[in-house]
């Protein structure tokens, strides 16, 4: 058993995600994370657990497919009830999809506090030695945001694309901001919504006029969503 890192420490873990375990470098072990052996995907907390990847249940199920069926938290593995909480980037919030299924809200907000990716703006994800499958479908833009959005919804929906599934977040019940781990400022926010747009703006150029008037529509609805500017 290894102990939880200083990071952790200064955070209360929610009910539901105490029962995880806690991999070499002190961080929790969310649902999601696969555990492998010599490259190979192994049963739930044998060998090392491997942040990049997804896991897969023991009967081979993947987890975002065990999650969307299940209706389980992607964080905790446990039931989601009403509500059902993304954590994304800012790009998100603009096209409204993600990758990922979505968690309960105070799981979510745990990783926006404490996820060393999502609070460390700098850092980059590891390909190195990187297993083949275990990665969420569709085009990802590769780049850290800085910031991250805790999205609620009450409803969300299914999308299918060429390399599996992505999900349609809905409209927001809620949307709480975060940066190096803390509430996100409005000068944040939208600094990185500007340096990813050209991305998007990219795809939808290559889509056609109509992509790219819808892109705009979507953009300037995203920034009502902005944490409040304060003077």
């Amino acid at each position: 058993m290894y102990e939880p890192n200083e990071m952790m420490k200064q955070h209360e873990v929610p009910t539901r995600m105490r029962k995880l375990p806690i991999a070499p470098n002190g961080f929790l072990v969310p649902f999601f994370v696969a555990w492998l052996k010599d490259g190979k995907h192994t049963t739930y907390g044998e060998g090392e657990p491997d942040f990049r990847v997804i896991g897969q249940m023991p009967t081979g199920e993947g987890k975002i497919s065990y999650c969307h069926r299940l209706h389980r938290c992607w964080l905790c593995g446990e039931p989601v009830g009403r509500f059902s909480t993304f954590v994304v980037g800012p790009m998100c919030t603009v096209n409204r999809i993600s990758s990922e299924p979505p968690s309960h809200l105070d799981c979510s907000l745990f990783a926006a506090r404490v996820c060393p990716f999502l609070t460390k703006p700098r850092m980059r994800r590891n390909e190195k030695d990187l297993p083949e499958g275990g990665t969420t479908a569709g085009i990802p833009i590769e780049r850290n945001p800085g910031v991250t959005a805790v999205w609620t919804t009450e409803k969300y929906s299914l999308v299918r694309v060429h390399n599996g599934v992505l999900f349609n977040i809905g409209e927001p019940h809620s949307v709480r901001w975060f940066c190096e781990g803390r509430y996100a400022t409005h000068g944040e926010v939208m600094a990185s919504i500007d340096g990813g747009l050209p991305l998007l703006q990219q795809m939808a150029e290559k889509d056609g006029p109509e992509a790219v008037v819808q892109l705009n529509a979507m953009h300037t609805q995203a920034l009502l969503l902005l944490p409040l500017e304060v003077h």
